[in-house]
């Protein structure tokens, strides 16, 4: 049941789902918006007039009540996410919500490693890490060239630099998977010699300088993704992990997309 409350005594951001929050604006999307969030149990309403603020919560097999109100929501100014009780970007809970909304619509093997462009291998599209020779791939730079042109990577340095961009509210998605990631990190190779392994090439500035190694196209990043991707099954059990090494989710959290039986005709009844 939705609800108003007084000034003074607001109750604190719940501990579980997502919570936004809209600001009274002067325009036609502040409205739209406020009736989609009205119809939600967890409705709430924030002094008057100017002072106006509207909190609703959704939990994470609500997507689609959330996506209509971020739609009607989308050109308002004034508006802040929480996400389990932690206040997130908005765009940061846009992109996350979004991104788990088309897991849950199109389960694919490659969902959470491929953004249509570029391979990844740390079990989400937001790393901003990719397995490739120019977009996004400074991690591929982090260590040193040996004599004889052998590249060691600075693990801990990647783990680092790889963490701070998924740990700031995308490690809340339900796809996200802690252990996968650490796994990714132990099975990805420390050594790589592309004379050797002719997957991989040195990286080069302008100057010729190497500054890393990195696949040879994107093909080459998708085996390479898939064949760390078995390791890491193999090592947690086939029969507890998805096809991409990654923990299986909950069968309820995909039920409201799965297409519904349709309903026998009589005839149809009658000829079994």
């Amino acid at each position: 049941m939705s609800q108003t409350v007084q000034l003074g005594n607001e109750p604190a951001v719940p501990e579980k789902g997502v919570t936004v929050e809209l600001t009274y604006a002067t325009v036609a999307a502040f409205e739209q918006a406020v009736e989609v969030a009205r119809k939600h149990p967890t409705f709430q309403q924030f002094g008057e007039g100017k002072a106006l603020r509207v909190r609703v919560t959704y939990q994470l097999d609500e997507l689609e009540a959330l996506q209509e109100l971020k739609e009607a929501a989308w050109d308002l100014h004034h508006k802040r996410a929480w996400l389990h009780g932690a206040e997130i970007d908005w765009h940061r809970m846009a992109q996350l919500t979004h991104c788990f909304r088309e897991l849950l619509m199109k389960p694919r093997r490659e969902h959470c490693f491929y953004d249509g462009n570029f391979w990844m291998g740390f079990g989400c599209r937001y790393a901003i890490a990719n397995l490739s020779d120019r977009i996004n791939n400074e991690w591929l730079t982090m260590g040193r060239l040996e004599p004889g042109g052998v590249w060691v990577f600075d693990k801990a340095r990647i783990a680092d630099y790889v963490k701070k961009n998924l740990y700031t509210g995308f490690q809340h998605c339900p796809a996200f998977d802690a252990e996968y990631l650490e796994l990714f990190l132990e099975f990805f190779p420390e050594r790589i010699d592309p004379v050797e392994d002719d997957r991989w090439q040195l990286l080069k500035t302008r100057q010729g300088e190497v500054v890393g190694v990195g696949p040879t196209g994107v093909d080459t990043a998708k085996k390479i993704a898939y064949e760390l991707q078995e390791k890491i099954r193999q090592r947690r059990g086939v029969e507890h992990t998805q096809e991409n090494g990654k923990r299986k989710l909950p069968a309820a959290l995909f039920a409201p997309y799965q297409p519904k039986k349709k309903k026998k005709g009589l005839l149809a009844r009658l000829i079994g």
